[in-house]
């Protein structure tokens, strides 16, 4: 079962507190589902997250989840560098998403890791072309 969508919602909880000072957390293949991606999404949004790398790779995260995390991607407050949402279910939808969001002025992500994704892999329009 591993963290699951409820470990997920307690790590953004303690993501959010002004006193956690971490910078990476993997969670791969831990069933978090949209549900733990959403939350997380949440905490990114948060001024005190300090968070610079989020690996989520094989949690079951469809396109609901990929669209939190690319909202969170395009707020100001978001300090994510790296995100690997390898092995999930995003599908076209979900990648074109975090492509968006790349555009975005906010967006402080240099890392996507994006692969292996149903559908994902035949998204070939160039996420940072005009």
């Amino acid at each position: 079962d591993g963290v699951g969508a409820a470990g997920a919602e307690a790590l953004a909880a303690a993501l959010r507190d002004a006193n956690c000072k971490l910078h990476t957390l993997n969670i791969t293949d831990n069933n978090v589902g949209d549900a733990g991606a959403e939350a997380l999404a949440a905490a990114l949004r948060d001024a005190n997250c300090k968070l610079h790398t989020l690996v989520i790779g094989g949690n079951r995260i469809s396109v609901a989840g990929a669209e939190a995390l690319a909202a969170a991607l395009r707020d100001a407050n978001c300090k994510l560098h790296t995100l690997h949402i390898a092995n999930n279910f995003v599908g076209a939808a979900g990648a074109e998403a975090l492509a968006a969001s790349l555009r975005d002025a906010n967006c402080k992500l240099h890392t996507l890791k994006i692969c292996e994704n149903a559908s994902a892999d035949t998204f070939v329009k160039p996420p940072l072309s005009g």
